[in-house]
């Protein structure tokens, strides 16, 4: 079995002056979201082998976040290539980024892509505001299986509370 879950970052701050959007930071408000989701997956008895992210620093923020508050020794990965990445990218992540006995794995991504790659696994449309987190589990034995399989949606996180 292996477990994916799927969140897309918490609530950003607007780009200041001669910032990127890449450099764009967690607001308190959100940094205070992703604690509220950590605290919900760890009530759910969820736990980490690996944390992988867009290297933006609003996903690695709430990566970071996510990491200390379920498994701190979590090993994360951060890749450019995520970042503002389509659906088909998060998936093809699992099977380069991950090793063979890890079970559990969490991918922090951006809007449009980690919320179509939700809805598809998810088998619906959901809406997908910041800090929402989806825990699918595939009944695989490998990573290079996951992208193209069917998963079941086990948890939905959203707006500070488990609504599935």
């Amino acid at each position: 079995m292996k477990t994916v879950l799927l969140m897309r970052h918490a609530e950003a701050s607007e780009p200041q002056s001669g910032q990127t959007d890449f450099q764009r930071a967690l607001t308190p408000a959100g940094r205070q979201m992703a604690r509220e989701t950590a605290e919900l997956a760890s009530a759910a008895g969820i736990r980490l082998d690996r944390v992988i992210a867009s290297a933006s620093v609003r996903t690695a923020q709430t990566a970071e976040i996510m990491a200390l508050g379920l498994s701190p020794t979590a090993p994360r990965v951060l890749l450019e290539d995520l970042y503002a990445a389509p659906a088909e990218l998060f998936a093809g992540a699992l099977p380069l980024h991950c090793f063979p006995d890890e079970s559990s794995v969490l991918i922090v991504g951006h809007n449009p892509g980690i919320a179509m790659l939700m809805c598809h696994w998810a088998q619906r449309v959901t809406p997908v505001p910041p800090a929402t987190l989806m825990v699918f589990q595939f009944s695989v034995q490998d990573w290079n299986e996951v992208p193209g399989g069917s998963g079941q949606l086990l948890h939905l996180f959203s707006d500070g509370r488990k609504a599935l």
